[in-house]
């Protein structure tokens, strides 16, 4: 595989109050040309140092950072060849959309025809072609984005760098952004790091996943990987929702293992490099969305709270052991509706669960 960038046993300590932080601690990845791949994780797991390092803002305290085989890790931001899109922004507001775009391109040389051909190329890319002649305070925060966008790809980076760009936005023009940034991404083909806190952000853009938490990469995989195979519970609990459902492995066969679950057996299949042995404790992970109302055998529950949400029935259960779990049922007319209070039984296909060492 060509590989466009690469980060190896990079790691960033820090000196705070007299005491060190490991805040980035040995990431070793590769993303390939025209890859996007997105940091995910929970706040202050390492991901945007991680992207600050890659742009050349922290220096690595170990590690080496190369892209397309050239080691820039002590290489300065300028000359690096990466665009990198802020969370705030950052556009000048004196200056009118022309000049915002435009300015990244006169720092770098080019004059005349030149700069007004690659900035209208630009805001044409973004859908913002009519709005050269106005200035950031005119614009909704989307299209100040969009702006935003246009001045770093008008520079053709190697790599683009984007951190939370749509933290600052409303939720239904976050979802249509998202669309248009992985539009704009494919077509133009350039290889793209992306941070966010957001689980459908992630999963709806990118090509593959890393997930981080405390400094370290929990897992590298594409989005339905990390929801359908999560390789540690802390995955599968941050991506998406999750229902842990703990119990005693009675059988090992191959990669099937038959669990003993509160009120049921079920067999069901082991994450990928894990093994198991009759004894052990196993965590069997169950989405919502497959947890579900069930006539005959299953996993005995009273409905704490039953809310109707469009397109299904969010019901909060308490299994008989005292656990807490979540049940997404579709809601179709004329289906039965359970009530608070009511006792149900739980069933799920074992296809759909993943047993993980508990």
């Amino acid at each position: 595989m060509a590989v466009a960038l690469e980060l190896k046993k990079v790691s960033k300590v820090f000196q705070k109050d007299r005491e060190i932080v490991r805040a980035v601690d040995d990431v070793s990845m590769t993303v390939a040309p025209g890859e996007m791949v997105t940091f995910l994780g929970p706040s202050g797991c390492g991901k945007t140092t991680t992207l600050r390092m890659v742009a050349g803002f922290e220096i690595p305290s170990a590690g080496v950072i190369s892209i397309d085989g050239r080691d820039i890790t002590n290489v300065p931001v300028n000359r690096r060849d990466i665009g990198f899109v802020f969370q705030n922004y950052a556009l000048f507001p004196h200056m009118s959309v022309f000049e915002n775009v435009a300015y990244g391109l006169r720092v770098k040389g080019d004059r005349g025809e030149e700069v007004r051909r690659k900035v209208r190329e630009g805001l044409d890319l973004v859908g913002l072609g009519k709005a050269e002649k106005r200035f950031p305070n005119q614009l909704s925060g989307g299209e100040q984005q969009r702006v935003a966008l246009a001045r770093v790809l008008v520079l053709q980076p190697r790599v683009l760098l984007m951190d939370e760009p749509l933290s600052n936005l409303d939720a239904k023009l976050r979802i249509h952004m998202r669309t248009e940034i992985r539009r704009i991404q494919k077509h133009l083909d350039v290889t793209c790091l992306y941070v966010t806190h957001d689980q459908g952000e992630a999963l709806t853009m990118s090509d593959r996943i890393m997930v981080m938490h405390g400094g370290k990469v929990e897992q590298i995989g594409t989005p339905l990987e990390i929801y359908s195979d999560p390789s540690s519970l802390f995955v599968a609990d941050f991506i998406g929702q999750a229902n842990i459902l703990h119990g005693d492995v009675l059988e090992v066969s191959g990669k099937t293992l038959s669990i003993a679950l509160p009120g049921i057996t079920a067999k069901v299949r082991a994450v990928k490099d894990a093994s198991f042995v009759k004894g052990d404790q196993a965590a069997v992970v169950v989405r919502p969305e497959n947890l579900l109302p069930a006539e005959g055998e299953g996993i005995a529950g009273t409905i704490l709270t039953a809310t109707f949400l469009g397109g299904r029935m969010e019901y909060e259960v308490a299994l008989e052991g005292g656990q807490t779990v979540l049940s997404f049922d579709p809601f179709l007319p004329g289906k039965r509706r359970w009530t608070e209070g009511e006792n149900l039984r739980l069933a799920f296909d074992p296809a759909v669960a993943v047993a993980l060492p508990a």
